[in-house]
């Protein structure tokens, strides 16, 4: 009894002051984020397309779409490849909203549904572009197991699980997706799958399972929610103060003139000698056109004619994203980014195709009334895009200019 004395609190004293320095370094850098969100310039992290913050975070898109800004959400056209970037229209102090621009290369519906529902519930008026594109939709099974494992996010996902303005049938269909993609190859998200299964599963031993996790569940989502915010102190520490700010521009856009230097933009990238694919011009940026396309017109015949754009997974990875839009009340605007008509149709996805894969999207939007920007008429309009998919310095104005009357009007 007499060593019980004093093992019990050799014990439980190193575990409670472990505890009470966890929850006070929390506290500490939340008040230091909340803080420095307020006083430090943000563009360099709006401007950043490979940020942690943004793309798997919390805390930082909880802040800004509480202070109006829309979150812009697409893939790999989002990287800073042209001038006309939305970053140059929407951060630049020029408009009453600002742009949240999460994506790269194979982040799909399903990552951007997860990015929505993860929001705090309590922000009103919250404001969301998707960028859908037609290659999201050329795999049957969707995004891969790989490139939605390298865009997951644990902070992201319990936010989403505990998020009360989503269903519990939308948090089903979302939790069923994620535990089929993870998979039991999870890696650092076992974690995560165990929650999923357990979401799913309504046996009554399961009930159990549920309950004697439920301590474990809790404190992994702290500790993530933790590192969200760690991550976030670590960025913003090092920018400047909004005094020194760089990046604002005096006036209003002029979009004629924005269009005008467009233009000017394309035909340099392009450049004069035009190459050609199947015998056709590809008015493609000519660096693309050099590495990806110049002599390969014998590989690239018929080579998606495998491809069957209205049978994929993605459609239902959309769903979830426009269920997630519903619950939360919020009406996204979606844009129907189109692919280069003179390859599409070379490499066997013609405009037949691509128009059913266009209406399937229209039928699949048009029960949630959501706004539909629909570009498909743009499939052939010299510049508009820069590479065979990717919108390009013309396509980014003209997109810009109709974000911009849909919410600064």
């Amino acid at each position: 009894m007499s060593k019980l004395k004093y093992i019990i609190p050799s014990v439980i004293v190193p575990i409670v002051i472990g505890v009470a320095f966890t929850f006070g370094f929390d506290g500490y850098i939340k008040n230091k984020d909340t803080e420095m969100l307020k006083t430090k310039d943000l563009y360099p992290i709006l401007h950043d397309t490979q940020s942690l913050v943004k793309d798997k975070g919390v805390f930082a898109n909880d802040y800004l779409a509480n202070e109006g800004y829309m979150l812009l959400m697409g893939s790999s056209e989002l990287s800073h490849s042209t001038r006309q970037h939305p970053d140059l229209y929407f951060n630049t102090g020029r408009t009453k909203v600002g742009a949240i621009t999460i994506g790269r290369a194979y982040t799909q519906s399903l990552q951007h549904a997860t990015v929505v529902g993860s929001l705090d519930p309590n922000i009103k008026d919250k404001k969301a572009v998707l960028l859908l594109s037609m290659q999201w939709f050329m795999d049957k099974e969707g995004v891969t197991k790989n490139h939605f494992q390298t865009r997951f996010s644990p902070v992201q996902f319990y936010s989403f699980m505990n998020n009360s303005k989503i269903s519990h049938k939308t948090k089903m269909k979302f939790a069923n997706r994620v535990k089929e993609l993870l998979g039991d190859d999870a890696g650092e998200y076992k974690a995560e799958v165990m929650y999923a299964k357990m979401y799913t599963d309504n046996s009554a031993g399961n009930s159990i399972m549920k309950t004697m996790f439920k301590p474990y569940f809790a404190a992994r989502e702290y500790m993530v929610g933790m590192k969200d915010k760690g991550l976030l102190f670590k960025k913003l520490v090092k920018e400047y103060d909004k005094t020194n700010k760089t990046h604002d521009i005096k006036g209003k856009i002029n979009w004629e003139k924005e269009k005008e230097d467009a233009k000017r933009d394309a035909m340099t990238r392009v450049g004069k000698k035009i190459g050609t694919l199947g015998g056709k011009k590809m008015y493609v940026d000519k660096g693309y056109y050099r590495e990806y396309i110049k002599k390969k017109d014998h590989y690239f015949k018929d080579f998606y004619s495998y491809v069957n754009l209205t049978d994929s997974k993605e459609y239902g990875d959309l769903e979830i994203f426009m269920d997630v839009c519903k619950d939360l009340e919020i009406e996204p605007v979606i844009v129907l980014v189109p692919g280069m008509e003179e390859f599409y149709d070379y490499a066997g996805i013609n405009k037949e195709e691509r128009n059913a894969y266009y209406k399937k999207v229209e039928s699949e939007i048009k029960p949630y009334k959501h706004k539909l920007i629909d570009l498909r008429s743009y499939e052939n309009k010299r510049y508009y895009l820069r590479d065979i998919m990717h919108i390009g310095t013309m396509g980014w104005v003209d997109l810009c200019e109709r974000l911009y009357n849909i919410y600064e009007r």
